[in-house]
């Protein structure tokens, strides 16, 4: 059956109204789309070349995750995160990302420990360079194949569904003044910790680097040099 949207399918309309969402949803969460930012619904969908409904229904989609904010006055914005949302999304990640890295500990294999070590030099080589998107993506692959190497699935699995999540608040730490040198040495600290079989060692790391990290992004929140 034939309906609007230039006379695509209904399928081909719901394909279009998840890849618009999909793409609004990571620009929000990768901070191309800031906190605060006015989404015009007519701007955004001539940008692509589409009509209005399916952007107007990717917004509804986003204000139920409450990652966009309906206007008094009619349409939408991008939610500022408030400190709520940091204490919420860093507790999750210290409960998820510190089991494992136990359980990455117990089994990760030496010749994995070398691909992380090669992952951590480039991106420090990466930052001298001032390519902080390099390296933030090096950062990602470092936490990528630490969570493999767990072998549970559904810890896996859990951690993946809030990938994006953590990825808005990693970035937003590289930023803050002393993030960079920081996740550098805890990364340092926690590759040790697992060349010597301490799975106690590298759990308490995570939680101790998460806990100064959550304080330095309500800091800087606080201080309005970054919206979360």
């Amino acid at each position: 059956m034939e309906v609007g949207l230039g006379g695509l399918k209904t399928s081909k309309k719901k394909s279009l109204r998840e890849e618009v969402y999909q793409s609004l949803r990571k620009s929000i969460l990768h901070g191309k789309l800031k906190g605060g930012q006015r989404l015009i619904e007519e701007q955004l969908a001539d940008q692509v070349g589409i009509s209005r409904t399916p952007v107007r229904e990717a917004f509804y989609k986003l204000e139920r995750e409450e990652l966009v904010t309906r206007l008094p006055k009619g349409g939408f914005a991008v939610r500022e995160f408030t400190k709520e949302d940091v204490e919420e999304i860093f507790g999750i990640r210290s409960a998820l990302e510190s089991y494992a890295a136990y359980l990455a500990t117990v089994h990760m294999a030496p010749d994995k420990i070398s691909i992380l070590e090669r992952k951590l030099k480039e991106s420090e080589d990466a930052l001298e360079k001032g390519d902080d998107d390099k390296a933030l993506q090096l950062h990602n692959d470092f936490y990528d194949l630490l969570y493999k190497s767990c072998r549970s699935r559904k810890l896996a699995e859990m951690i993946n569904n809030f990938r994006d999540y953590f990825y808005r608040y990693r970035s937003a730490l590289l930023r803050t003044e002393n993030g960079v040198s920081h996740t550098n040495q805890y990364h340092r600290q926690m590759l040790e910790a697992m060349k010597k079989k301490n799975p106690r060692l590298a759990e308490r790391l995570v939680r101790m680097h998460l806990a100064r990290a959550k304080d330095l992004v309500l800091k800087e929140i606080e201080e309005g040099r970054i919206v979360a």
